[in-house]
């Protein structure tokens, strides 16, 4: 009789995708995705012993909020932290079609957004056990819902703060910001969304749409996929601009106090021809606190990293994890 040995499954591998559901936060439905930790991370303790530890990244995404734009992302974080995190991604209000939504005319505010991740992190924080460390990542103006989050939970267990592609001051003054405005107003909103809804009755073949989403955007089928069936309504697009046109107004004056009293927990992350957070942004905040982690992207990334570089950037923020 001969015997085989089995090769234990790297953990990492058994969650290639997440976890769907909608979560019921506060009476609103919000479309989520999870990846479930298979073990834990370990974290140094005051006299240099290993201790493991539960580690969770909440993913606030930019604008527009559809939490699909960041699997290849957010699964490339998992995978570089061998499965060992909790991932959770939620989409904005009104950012995302389906039979969760119960009224496609209701535009959510600025503040609406925020008081909706806030919720979430308490509801996270219920899950898990005392002494998780919690991991905030926002993209573009989910930076500063992020920091929002900070502000409003500064005992919460939040340990890091990534902001990737920052947008959290000033974004009416910004090149795409001047460029854009008047995309912003009712009359143009409406314009916008009565033009897709004419596109999604003349195409209503989902593999057309698609196509010619691609063909014109350059997306790769994934993200093009998640364009044609998840934003290109009307109600999610006029969602998006609504909400572009509330941080015109809101994101002006940066939050230094916070900024200051959390520096060490701060990674922020730059590029270098980013119209939306330009590159003196980036010398500003090195400038202004030292003491918070600064980088300028070498990589050629864009500020809309995940059509196309979200596994570079997973990398990155998975490195950034290991790094804690």
């Amino acid at each position: 009789m001969t015997s085989t040995s089995t090769t234990p499954a790297n953990p990492a591998t058994l969650f290639k995708s997440p976890v769907r559901a909608v979560w019921n936060v506060q009476g609103e439905n919000v479309p989520t995705l999870w990846w479930p930790a298979k073990g834990q991370l370990t974290t140094k303790t005051a006299k240099g012993a290993e201790q493991p530890v539960h580690t969770v990244l909440f993913m606030i995404p930019g604008n527009p909020g559809l939490i699909d734009y960041y699997i290849p992302f957010l699964q490339t974080v998992h995978d570089k932290c061998d499965g060992k995190i909790d991932i959770f991604g939620a989409s904005h209000l009104g950012h995302s079609a389906g039979n969760h939504v119960t009224d496609t005319s209701k535009m959510y505010t600025l503040e609406e957004q925020v008081e909706n991740k806030i919720a979430i992190l308490d509801r996270l924080r219920e899950q898990y056990p005392t002494g998780t460390r919690f991991i905030l990542a926002g993209h573009s103006m989910g930076s500063w819902l992020a920091l929002r989050v900070l502000k409003a939970r500064p005992n919460h267990g939040i340990e890091r703060l990534f902001g990737l592609f920052p947008t959290i001051h000033r974004i009416a003054d910004t090149p795409n910001g001047r460029k854009m405005q008047n995309l912003f107003k009712p009359s143009v909103r409406s314009i916008v969304g009565g033009t897709v809804s004419t596109l999604r009755f003349i195409f209503s073949a989902p593999p057309i749409l698609r196509s010619i989403v691609s063909l014109l955007t350059g997306q790769e089928s994934d993200m093009a996929q998640v364009t044609s069936q998840q934003l290109l309504h009307s109600s999610v697009v006029k969602n998006c601009l609504f909400l572009a046109g509330q941080e015109m107004e809101a994101i002006k004056v940066m939050d230094k106090e916070t900024i200051k009293q959390n520096a060490d927990k701060f990674v922020f992350y730059y590029g270098k021809t980013d119209e939306w957070s330009p590159i003196e942004n980036y010398y500003e905040m090195q400038k202004e606190f030292p003491q918070c982690k600064s980088l300028l992207c070498e990589q050629g990334m864009v500020h809309a990293f995940v059509l196309g570089h979200g596994e570079a950037m997973g990398l990155l923020v998975g490195q950034w994890i290991h790094d804690m």
